[in-house]
């Protein structure tokens, strides 16, 4: 049986690796493709653009590795049944599911595995990786002038040169249009020109040669002011800044937190929440009035089941377990003094004795104020209605914080066992369709991962808006295919031929000779029917 078991997982180790190479590597080059404008004609060093590529590693995989699982599931078991390899295992007395299990052993240990990549790992890299892109995103290239072309030094000054002379910076016939003052904006003519840039190279400076300047005059658009110069000077800060690597900006957005930093969280917030709400429904009663029903949302729970169970039972357990105790502190003993004993200083001593009370103000009855009750006027109305919208508001605001922390948690645990639901969907597929080859493993597992991914970002949505459970919109989708993947087994276990089935052009032409075979049959009997009549 080991043998068995060593050639089963040997059968999965190649597709996996070239699947999940293959994958990863598409969806890297679609994902830099979309960031290329953001890299390109930067200066960045070759650090930079390698620390890029690396960290957008870990987010690539994890949505690849599943997909991979698949692909090496479907690949194994349809070759193994195209060659009849199943149909003598089935002979020999081996059962599909016995030939099952150490590939699922091996899936949940990916899947435990994926739970930590998840959860420490790309939590990390997604932090980083949004800190370079900012540092990215902040840099601004050395400027390289085209000539003829409207050459946007910034969003709102644009310089236009006849001619320049790369030797010397020298331009000629230079047109500046200056939009940083708003309605005055100003237009600058000169002859020529020198593009110079300070010692630190980030500030440009512009040394204009007989032109003139016209602007609009302030407060009357009809007028147009001209001033002539013979030399003018025109500054510009901060255009060029050079590439600077960010430490550490203290901001952790949901998809940058480890699953116990979204629980705390989740608890902080379920707590104003829960404030929040209260506050609602008193001023919503006040506002109604006594025996109206009023509609406030539903309450959240105080923690996420799922992440106290990891944080505190599974990850306290094991830090208990690996991590040294903490010593305890030894209590202080405190000795009693002995109680006929002189004190030191008896003249020092406090006086411990009755506090005299004022008797006469003791024995004064004291009657309480007439309880008036309140009538509610407009204003307090008014007040009422504007404390109800202010706590809806925040109400509503807090619910989509913890529906967000709660989705993000439960897809973390999702996308992890999604590599456990491929394998048990996978090898029943590719038994029904042994000869289908290379094109029924990719076709199949389109189809599959489309349909799961199109399920977990429709959960997605719809528990943001705070229309399903979070539990329900991110499981839903292992739930279906698990329960579609046990189904087919089953029929694979019950059915004795194995290598029944080709490719979908196979089964296309089975399904239409069974309905010729079927239209035969009704034509015969029809006829049988009139001679015997």
């Amino acid at each position: 049986m080991k043998l068995l078991t060593r050639y089963v997982i040997r059968e999965h180790v190649g597709p996996l690796v070239f699947a999940l190479s293959a994958l990863t590597s598409l969806l890297m080059l679609q994902y830099v493709a979309r960031q290329l404008a953001n890299l390109a004609g930067k200066g960045l060093p070759w650090s930079a653009i390698g620390k890029f590529f690396v960290l957008s590693l870990p987010f690539t995989i994890a949505m690849t590795l599943p997909m991979a699982v698949l692909v090496a599931t479907l690949y194994a078991f349809g070759r193994m049944a195209a060659e009849h390899e199943i149909t003598a295992f089935k002979a020999s007395g081996v059962r599909v599911r016995s030939l099952m299990a150490p590939v699922l052993l091996c899936a949940l240990l990916l899947s435990l595995f994926m739970v930590w990549f998840n959860d420490q790992l790309l939590p990390r890299t997604n932090h980083a990786l949004r800190i370079l892109n900012n540092d990215i995103a902040k840099t601004k290239p050395t400027l390289a002038l085209k000539d003829q072309v409207m050459n946007p030094i910034t969003d709102q000054f644009f310089l236009r040169v006849a001619r320049t002379d790369a030797n010397t910076n020298r331009m000629y016939d230079v047109t500046i249009y200056d939009l940083r003052k708003g309605p005055e904006r100003q237009t600058i003519y000169a002859d020529s020109g020198l593009f110079l840039l300070d010692a630190a190279g980030e500030n440009l400076q512009l040394q204009l040669y007989d032109g003139h300047a016209q602007e609009f005059v302030r407060g009357d658009a009809r007028k147009l002011q001209r001033s002539f110069f013979r030399t003018q000077t025109v500054q510009l800060r901060g255009i060029v800044k050079q590439f600077e690597a960010t430490k550490e900006d203290g901001y952790r957005g949901d998809r940058e937190q480890t699953v116990c930093q979204m629980h705390q969280t989740y608890i902080e917030n379920a707590k104003e929440f829960t404030r929040l709400r209260g506050d609602y429904m008193d001023n919503a009663g006040r506002l109604a009035g006594k025996g109206k029903l009023i509609t406030v949302t539903r309450d959240r729970p105080k923690k996420e089941v799922l992440a106290t169970f990891y944080c505190e039972r599974l990850l306290g357990g094991l830090s208990s377990l690996l991590l040294p105790k903490k010593a305890k502190a030894q209590s202080v003993q405190l000795v009693k003094p002995d109680s006929g004993g002189t004190p030191a200083d008896s003249g020092q001593q406090r006086d411990t004795g009755t506090v005299k009370v004022d008797t006469v103000a003791a024995t004064t009855d004291t009657v309480p104020a007439p309880v008036v009750p309140a009538v509610a006027t407009q204003d307090t109305m008014t007040v009422y209605q504007a404390a109800m919208n202010a706590a809806q508001q925040q109400l509503l605001a807090q619910r989509e914080i913890l529906d967000g922390l709660a989705v993000e948690i439960h897809k973390k645990f999702a996308l992890s066992f999604a590599c456990l639901v491929f394998v048990l969907f996978g090898p029943p597929i590719a038994l029904r369709f042994p000869r289908g080859g290379v094109g029924v493993t990719i076709g199949v597992s389109i189809v599959v991962f489309g349909l799961y991914y199109v399920c977990l970002m429709g959960g997605e949505a719809l528990a943001d808006k705070g229309r399903l459970p979070a539990y329900v919109a991110m499981w839903i989708a292992n739930v279906v295919f698990s329960l579609a993947g046990i189904a087919l087994l089953w029929r694979v276990e019950s059915t004795t031929d194995t290598s029944r089935g080709g490719g979908l052009r196979d089964w296309w032409a089975d399904r239409k000779a069974r309905q010729q075979l079927m239209k035969e049959l009704a034509g015969t009997n029809t006829t049988s029917a009139a001679a015997t009549a």
